[in-house]
């Protein structure tokens, strides 16, 4: 095998297809990206059994063939060749690389021991406009539980397509992100994606309106298909809890805030709140505004009042501060709507302008 491409192009699909590399792999293929020179293009393939990613870059080959090599190692020298060019060939047990003077011999591994990304046999499948997808994937995966803190069907984001409308939701039982989209065409479906894959995915869509992702699903995996990408993941099994169940219907307090005032006020008082035992700060509201507090014996106090549209009772509640940064991160419009209930009660973000969009935190009780 021999091949020649730019760096830019090798660098940029390594980045993404590291994330299907195993990092502590069974066996060392895993640990590995394949790698198949035809034609014009570079076929890349990962694949840790869980997740699969497949891309393809524009190349010059001279000699048609394929092998593995260490994916670390090989991501590693690619990114640091001193030049635009870069020149790969197979010798033996080695894959060179040759570019501005430099060189690099890398072990390789024997290609038919690597498990080769490929579809998994299904018949259900949908389109979905990149932007659309990217965005609700933003506005939940941050409110999923870490692997080593939840259960399984918590570390990833539930699909639910039902009478012409996708829904996605994330939760770590301690706050719940829901954003949805209505569409036309699409079938009946429910699913769990693992968190990790969809920020991948994410990561990998540009922001191109004209760009359209096909997602084709059964039982156990899904796959994504768009331009030169193609991912496949296995799903989550499990029955997610119903969305609605958690949501408040109704608030005896309500709030518009200015989000970049609100995001300000947050963030300087949380450098107070990782002092105290469980990461809170309180939000008083009362006539005219917010007032943002935290307290810790050991350092002193932060306090910073926002202005704010109060309608309802006088209310003083306790939340972990990377909660409400969270969602701020998230949030597009100029203004946020919060409504509550008591001290003890899970709290409601929205947006004023979107309907599609809703984000629900429990309160520390302190």
């Amino acid at each position: 095998m021999k091949f020649s491409c730019y760096k830019g192009d090798l660098a940029d699909a390594l980045q993404f297809a590291m994330q299907a590399v195993a990092v502590k792999p069974m066996t060392p293929i895993l640990s590995g990206i394949y790698l198949k020179a035809e034609g014009n293009r570079l076929e890349l393939h990962a694949n840790d059994n869980r997740n699969g990613i497949l891309t393809f870059i524009p190349v010059n080959t001279e000699v048609a063939g394929e092998t593995v090599v260490s994916g670390k190692r090989f991501q590693e020298f690619v990114k640091n060749m001193p030049d635009d060019t870069i020149t790969c060939f197979t010798d033996d047990n080695y894959l060179t690389l040759e570019s501005g003077g430099a060189s690099v011999e890398l072990l390789t591994m024997h290609p038919s021991d690597f498990p080769k990304v490929k579809a998994p046999t299904a018949d259900k499948s949908f389109k979905i406009r990149a932007t659309t997808l990217k965005d609700l994937i933003r506005k939940t995966a941050f409110a999923v539980a870490s692997e080593k803190d939840g259960r399984p069907i918590f570390t990833g984001v539930s699909f639910l397509l039902a009478n012409n409308m996708i829904s996605l939701a994330a939760t770590n039982t301690h706050r719940l992100a829901q954003a949805q989209e209505r569409m036309f065409d699409l079938p009946d479906a429910k699913f769990i994606v693992p968190a990790d894959t969809l920020r991948g995915l994410m990561a990998r869509i540009e922001p191109r309106h004209d760009n359209f992702i096909t997602i084709t699903y059964s039982e156990s995996y899904l796959t994504f298909r768009f331009d030169n990408v193609f991912m496949t993941a296995r799903l989550i099994a499990g029955e997610f809890p119903p969305s609605d169940k958690v949501i408040p219907k109704e608030s005896s307090t309500r709030a518009t805030v200015d989000v970049a005032e609100f995001k300000q006020a947050v963030w300087l008082v949380g450098l107070m709140s990782k002092e105290t035992q469980y990461n809170t700060v309180k939000l008083s509201f009362s006539n005219g505004g917010v007032e943002v507090s935290a307290n810790s014996n050991e350092i002193g106090g932060a306090v910073k009042n926002v202005e704010a549209q109060i309608e309802g009772d006088d209310l003083d509640i306790n939340f972990n501060v990377n909660y409400i940064l969270d969602v701020l991160k998230v949030i597009d419009s100029k203004e946020l709507n919060i409504a509550l209930n008591d001290k003890y009660s899970p709290a409601a973000f929205t947006e004023p302008s979107n309907d599609d969009f809703i984000y629900v935190a429990t309160p520390v009780r302190a």
